[in-house]
């Protein structure tokens, strides 16, 4: 959350969720799971069913739920929550939950992962963290795999931050380490299944439930030129469109749009006067009223009305220093 905002949560009292209903909030996830995952478990807890059922609750209960034509009519007091990444729970978990509280949601997905034929670098390396620690860290693979990255370490934490930060640029080596390991992360694609297929979508859609787009295969957008920075995104929102004929263009950033350019974000709008930019800087006002910023409710630990109440909290703390509305270069 952040140092400030992880000090107002723990000052912030659950019970005034009450007094912050008049804006509309956009929680967002990633993935709902009882168990452990093997490509998430390494990078980001998550919430189990239960959790999320009473998420649901608490939202139904304080905001009305919206549909996607009322995201740029200003209403207050609302709530459409979305998930990032196109993972499988999304079909077999949240779907059928959703369906039973006659709730909609969007979700962003990334094409080149549809299907499982590939998957997202970041889930190969928490595949690979796993994997070290079933060998309990053998120092001999350590050692080999952070020459193929060319970085140093001084501990078992300290190498696994590092793996886990590199560059998209590198991702490509991740196939070396994976065969070094005789990791067959192929199998493990056809067998886990972690992405969602286009049958699952499309019933999806048939549903009533929204997608766009999240870039074609996760990068760190501001580690691209400009150029490729556009064509991930919009390349992403023509496959949702064209591969199952919808008319409206959704899309979600990666990782985060704080580094995201002016230009980048006019340029998107231009391409469709009707699309919705979903960020996720929290109660923040952008430029642009298609422009919409969510917060995160994923952390099992952290209770979905504190953080409801933090955010206003937090809301109000970036009016008195003048960053409640986003600045862009």
């Amino acid at each position: 959350m952040g140092f400030i905002k992880d000090n107002l949560y723990r000052i912030s009292n659950k019970n005034l969720v009450g007094l912050f209903k008049k804006q509309s909030v956009y929680p967002y996830y990633h993935i709902i799971r009882d168990d452990k995952a093997a490509h998430i478990e390494n990078l980001y807890q998550y919430k189990n069913i239960a959790q999320f059922k009473n998420d649901l609750e608490v939202l139904s209960k304080n905001f009305s739920p919206l549909s996607l034509g009322d995201l740029t009519a200003n209403k207050n007091n609302g709530f459409l929550i979305s998930f990032d990444d196109g993972l499988e729970e999304i079909y077999s978990v949240v779907f059928p939950i959703l369906k039973e509280k006659n709730l909609k949601a969007i979700f962003f997905v990334n094409p080149v992962f549809v299907d499982n034929n590939e998957g997202l670098y970041k889930h190969y390396i928490s595949v690979i963290i796993n994997h070290l620690k079933d060998q309990n860290f053998r120092k001999e693979s350590l050692d080999t795999i952070s020459s193929i990255f060319n970085f140093s370490y001084i501990s078992n934490d300290d190498f696994t931050a590092k793996f886990k930060n590199i560059r998209f640029s590198d991702r490509n080596k991740i196939t070396d380490v994976l065969s070094y390991l005789n990791i067959d992360i192929h199998h493990y694609l056809k067998t886990q299944k972690p992405y969602i297929s286009k049958e699952q979508i499309q019933e999806m859609i048939d549903q009533g439930f929204y997608f766009g787009g999240h870039t074609m295969s996760h990068p760190p957008l501001e580690q691209l030129s400009f150029e490729e920075q556009k064509k991930e995104i919009i390349d992403s929102i023509d496959w949702v469109k064209n591969t199952f004929s919808i008319d409206y263009s959704l899309f979600a950033f990666p990782f985060s749009d704080k580094k995201i350019s002016k230009r980048l974000l006019t340029e998107l709008l231009e391409y469709d006067k009707d699309i919705l930019l979903f960020g996720n800087s929290g109660l923040k006002k952008d430029f642009d009223n298609r422009i919409i910023q969510r917060f995160s409710i994923e952390h099992p630990k952290k209770d979905i009305k504190k953080i409801i109440v933090t955010e206003n909290l937090f809301k109000y703390y970036n009016k008195v220093i003048g960053k409640y509305k986003i600045s862009r270069k």
